[in-house]
């Protein structure tokens, strides 16, 4: 689109170079000049047409002016048209909105720190999504995440158009004392039988299939050479027995229980731009409910456009009190006796067990006892009087 006003011009006459001529003698500033034959085209200026028309006249060549439009005057047209401005003002104030709010969040480096905590914090300073940038404190938020944070040690924000991006270095841990060289022995965690040894460092005390008592001492680190010198070692050994673990689970007839009425309340909301357009009336009328949030955003064309609907259900409940029979306390209990064999009993071979039960007027109860096998050995160290 041409901002200068241009006009093509073109020349019909028996000597065409006559005018070329004329024409490159003259201040015409022409361009785009091409001659075929008789005719003779080109484009200047608008400003310079008068003096073509002069130089056609007196080379005796025939002109004909096709005006070209300007960048004005095809906006022109366009004038009356108030939509159409009221539509571009409206889009470029949207662009300005959008590009001085808080869009996204990021936070960088943080490996132990959960991005959650740090994205509370700045909640609390009232920098989330729609935050009008201008208006946050960047030097206090920094502040307040080092100081809130006591695994960070540096924090900084910087802004990237309308994302905030926090960057968090933390602190170097602390590289915890070497133990293996304390002088130790190894004693036995419970009343067990032997059935497995191998001693890296230290004296054996025991031998396989012996039986040893809750703390009894298993392999010695303290050593005694034949010329009376004493030495203290820090025991190394892996020591296998055979043990009883007892537990005892209770599940009552009568329980309190907090379980959901099946009235639910959703309330939708568009955000937009930042902005939040409430889609539905009303409230929620419960007393005590469960809430669910989630977001929805919103495509036009596999393209996704900045906006989203945010949908927060709202679920009412009651406190009631739930009876069980026997057989559903039985059934409840078996849960819960493989939920305690695979947390606490992770780590050792069941070689046996016995359930007993025991009913009495308000509870059914589980006396377990397990006959297993696994490590029995931990650390005692030495203490020596200087």
């Amino acid at each position: 689109m041409d901002l200068h006003e241009y006009c093509d011009f073109q020349v019909t006459g028996r000597n065409p170079y006559l005018f070329v001529n004329a024409l490159r003698q003259s201040p015409v500033i022409c361009t785009e000049q091409r001659c075929t034959g008789e005719v003779f085209c080109g484009r200047i200026l608008r400003r310079d047409l008068h003096a073509l028309e002069c130089l056609a006249c007196d080379c005796h060549m025939e002109l004909t002016i096709r005006e070209r439009r300007t960048a004005g005057q095809k906006l022109q047209r366009y004038r009356l048209r108030l939509g159409l401005l009221a539509g571009i003002l409206l889009g470029a104030l949207l662009i300005l909105w959008q590009s001085n709010i808080v869009e996204t969040i990021e936070v960088q480096g943080a490996v132990n720190v959960d991005t959650s905590v740090i994205l509370s914090i700045l909640e609390e300073e009232g920098v989330q999504r729609g935050t009008w940038i201008r208006e946050i404190d960047i030097l206090h938020c920094e502040n307040r995440i080092r100081t809130s944070i006591p695994e960070v040690a540096w924090a900084g924000i910087r802004r990237t158009g309308n994302r905030l991006v926090v960057q968090i270095a933390e602190e170097r841990p602390h590289i915890p004392m070497l133990r293996e060289r304390v002088p130790s022995n190894i004693v036995s965690r419970y009343d067990a039988q032997i059935t497995g040894v191998k001693v890296h460092a230290g004296t054996l005390m025991h031998i396989l299939g012996d039986g040893v008592r809750k703390g009894e001492l298993i392999v010695s680190g303290v050593r005694t050479d034949e010329h009376g010198l004493t030495t203290f070692l820090h025991c190394n050994a892996e020591i296998t027995g055979i043990f009883t673990r007892e537990a005892e689970l209770t599940q009552y007839f009568s329980q309190t229980e907090t379980v959901p009425t099946g009235r639910i309340f959703q309330k939708r909301r568009l955000r937009i731009f930042g902005a939040l357009i409430p889609l539905t009336a009303g409230h929620p009328d419960f007393i005590e409910y469960r809430s669910f949030h989630s977001a929805t955003p919103v495509y036009f064309l596999k393209f996704r456009l900045p906006c989203e609907i945010l949908c927060d259900t709202f679920e009412e409940t009651a406190i009631s009190e739930i009876r069980h029979d026997k057989a559903d306390a039985r059934l409840a209990l078996h849960g819960d006796i493989v939920r305690f064999e695979k947390n606490l009993l992770h780590d050792v071979t069941i070689l046996d067990r016995a359930i007993t039960y025991t009913v009495t007027e308000d509870s059914l109860t589980a006396h377990l006892v397990y006959r297993v096998e696994g490590e029995i050995g931990q650390q005692s160290e030495i203490f020596m009087m200087l």
